[in-house]
């Protein structure tokens, strides 16, 4: 026999879903084509190695734009999320903004930290100094309050 849940019932979270969550969820474009799109998740991972898996945790954006109704609750259920980009296309800032859901802090490595798009298929194009500037954004949006 098939259970039917309504709209707001599937969306709920299920009790045993929190027990691991992290406080903050980090968003990040991860696109390879691009110094910067690879940064994000190379700076967002060494930010997860510094502050532990209770602190932060990695969102699925993939998921997000099609529509995984589990990776949306769990966004929305997160204490705050932090929304990183590589490049002024901003593809992961408009992915959220199309689903709906919140963004608590935005970080664009182009724009804000000025560090330069190289590309395409040079994702290994940043400096260490590039690295430490994104891993010290992440860190302080991870860190201030909402």
């Amino acid at each position: 026999m098939t259970e039917t849940r309504s709209h707001e019932e599937a969306l709920a979270p299920p009790e045993d879903e929190d027990k691991d969550k992290p406080r903050v969820g980090l968003f990040y474009c991860g696109g390879a084509m691009s110094s910067v799109g690879e940064l994000t998740g190379v700076a967002a991972f060494e930010v997860l190695k510094r502050l532990g898996p209770k602190e932060v945790g990695m969102g699925c954006v993939a998921a997000l734009a099609a529509g995984v109704p589990k990776h949306f609750r769990t966004m929305q259920g997160l204490e705050k999320v932090v929304v990183i980009d590589g490049c002024p296309n901003s593809c992961v800032r408009k992915i959220v903004e199309q689903t709906g859901t919140r963004m608590d802090a935005y970080i664009n490595f182009g724009k804000d930290l000025k560090i330069k798009k190289v590309g395409p298929f040079k994702p290994l194009a940043y400096s260490q100094e590039d690295l430490e500037r994104a891993v010290e954004a992440i860190l302080n949006a991870v860190q201030s309050t909402p």
